[in-house]
């Protein structure tokens, strides 16, 4: 078979294929345009129910593992200071050898719980979460009041989720703003 017929002959198939995909397709009606189905909102609702369940658990985990490095930080570094100047009784702290180790134990765990914090960035992801949410929540919220949400809208909340989630995501800021 020559090369000319060969194309010849893919260049006809294709153009078959496509007639029959064109037979098989009603051809005034635009799947993005058409009414979504519930099935296909109920979806797109659980998705974002998801991520704000995810983004609202994760907030709250970094913001008590934060809270805990800081206020217990003080806490140990206040203890610390005030077991070195008084003298206790209880505890055996009446002994200055243990008093010591007692105000340097106190001293270290609150040295640790601080670059806990300050090298997980606990605050930043604490915030960061936060700011997820919000955004997630909004989108429930727009899709709630969405009245006969169509397919490119449907669309559209995905795209919006995935700049919620990454926003270095390459997507087409054209539908992104739909609604």
């Amino acid at each position: 078979m020559t090369h000319f017929r060969l194309i010849a002959l893919c260049a006809i198939l294709l153009a078959s294929c496509a007639v029959v995909v064109a037979q098989n397709e009603p051809a005034s009606v635009n799947p993005s345009s058409a009414q979504a189905s519930p099935e296909q909102v109920a979806r797109v609702e659980a998705r974002l129910q998801k991520y704000f369940t995810d983004y609202r658990n994760a907030q709250w985990s970094y913001s008590w593992a934060y809270h805990i490095c800081i206020y217990g930080a003080a806490i140990l570094s206040a203890l610390s200071a005030l077991l070195s100047k008084i003298h206790i009784t209880a505890f055996g702290l009446k002994d200055s050898t243990r008093r010591d180790n007692f105000t340097a134990s106190f001293a270290a765990i609150a040295a640790l719980l601080i670059a806990i914090s300050s090298a997980g960035k606990l605050q930043d992801s604490w915030q960061a979460n936060r700011t997820k949410r919000y955004a997630v929540e909004s989108l429930i919220n727009q899709l709630a009041t969405a009245q006969n949400p169509t397919g490119a809208d449907l669309e559209g909340y995905g795209k919006r989720l995935s700049l919620i989630i990454d926003p270095n995501t390459p997507v087409d800021t054209k539908t992104v703003g739909a609604k």
